[in-house]
Order: structure tokens, then C-alpha cells, then sequence
């Protein structure tokens, strides 16, 4: 395995390390460049075919819909627990539980474990 083959497959990474960290440039702008460079990358030195570039374009964009979904569900709730006030109550009853925050650690870490 050559350097060029390692440095092409850690583009994606690499580059919005680069934009992000470095250049300190907005995700707005960082990520299309970063999927521009990344696309021409598979198509010059992995000489992938259009077709399936297109396919694996539209399935990152179905992953990333359905988490998108997902994190939009639970902000939704979020909002709705706040102003039922159930936040409150939820804090009040882990207050109540113990006054050792490390077991109210481990009892909400193995309460999450289990969904």
C-alpha cells in the first residue's frame, strides 16, 4: 500500500480537520469542500465510476437523514419536558436518591445501557 493510497482513503478526515481546526473555517463552508475534494479523490486516484459514487452519495444522505430524525425527535421531547416540567421532577428525584453524585453516575449509565 502506497502513501498516495493511505493519504487518499484519510481525506475525508484529514481535510475537515484541515478546514475545521486549522483554517478555522465555518462547516457551512468546510464540509462542501471537503466532499468536492473527497468526490474528485475517488474519482482521479480511485477511479471509482459515477454510478457509484452517486450510490454511495445517496446512501450517506439517507444515514444522515435518519439520525437527523432521530436527534429532531429527542429535541422535541427535550422541549416538551421543559415546559411540562418534567425536568425538574427528574432532577428532584435523583436528588433524592443519593447525596454521592458517582452513584447517580452509575445508576444513570446503567439505566442507558439497557435501552
Amino acid at each position: 500500500m502506497t502513501l498516495i493510497i493511505v493519504l487518499s482513503a484519510l481525506t475525508p478526515v484529514l481535510s475537515v480537520i484541515f478546514l475545521l481546526v486549522i483554517l478555522r473555517l465555518p462547516a457551512s463552508r468546510a464540509m462542501p469542500l471537503s466532499f468536492a475534494l473527497t468526490t474528485a479523490i475517488c474519482a482521479l486516484i480511485w477511479e471509482i465510476p459515477l454510478p457509484y459514487m452517486a450510490a454511495a452519495i445517496v446512501e450517506g444522505l439517507v444515514i444522515a437523514l435518519s439520525i437527523l430524525w432521530i436527534v429532531f425527535g429527542a429535541i422535541a421531547l427535550l422541549n416538551v419536558l421543559k415546559a411540562v416540567g418534567t425536568i425538574e421532577y427528574i432532577q428532584q428525584g435523583f436528588t433524592a436518591l443519593s447525596p454521592i453524585a458517582v452513584f447517580k453516575l452509575w445508576l444513570l449509565h446503567g439505566c442507558s445501557v439497557r435501552f
